[in-house]
């Protein structure tokens, strides 16, 4: 189990100050956060430990050709890390080379911006941040249609956002029991100790049997 603290706000939806303690608890293998981008020889240690860890994880299915591909993968993670994240992740969901990316952040929407309503998404309470919004992400590479969700957590002064980046629809449908995990981890702590906790987002219309993300987190 690995704990995981930050407080950095996020740019991109215009945090002022610091908005509060997000924390998180992940209990799946493979969920590697990604740090800020720091100096050469910190970024190297970074990409040797976790290596070695994958490496051991993995046993008998490393083969030669991981030795030059996995660091080159997670060398890719520091560069994917946004300025604005608070949390970020690279998830390696089996043993192989094959990782996704999983951002949260927080801040405050410019006033104005269009807050997801009926027929965007679907209802989703997150126990540790209230009712909010889960919502499809759909980007086409080429010939390939990738699938990926955000869930979105605000009240009239902050949001919490979380966006696992657009994937293969097998890859996605294998991760979405952890996302959910992760997601209801989740807590923020205002800098005086209060809990964040959402208002309640206008999509009484929404149905979730209508949502391809129901057919993918069935059980």
């Amino acid at each position: 189990m690995i704990n995981h603290t930050a407080s950095d706000p996020h740019d991109e939806l215009m945090a002022a100050g610091v908005i509060g303690t997000l924390t998180a608890t992940t209990r799946m293998p493979g969920w590697l956060p990604i740090p800020v981008p720091s100096d050469t020889e910190r970024a190297d240690a970074w990409v040797g430990e976790r290596s070695r860890e994958l490496r051991a994880a993995w046993g008998s299915g490393w083969a030669p050709v991981h030795d030059r591909l996995v660091p080159a993968l997670l060398r890719a993670a520091l560069e994917r890390r946004r300025p604005s994240d608070t949390l970020a992740f690279q998830v390696w969901p089996t043993a192989g080379p094959l990782c996704i990316y999983v951002h949260a952040a927080v801040g405050s929407f410019p006033a104005g911006t269009r807050m997801p309503g009926p027929g965007d998404g679907i209802l989703y309470e997150a126990e540790g941040l209230g009712p909010g919004v889960q919502l499809p992400v759909v980007e086409d590479v080429g010939e390939v249609r990738g699938l990926g969700v955000q869930f979105v957590f605000a009240d009239s002064d902050i949001a919490v956002s979380i966006d696992v980046e657009p994937t293969l629809p097998e890859v996605i449908a294998i991760l979405m029991p952890q996302v959910h995990a992760f997601v209801q981890s989740l807590r923020l702590t205002g800098p005086r100790g209060a809990a964040f906790r959402a208002a309640p987002p206008a999509l009484l219309e929404a149905d979730a049997a209508d949502s391809w993300i129901d057919s993918l987190t069935a059980t």
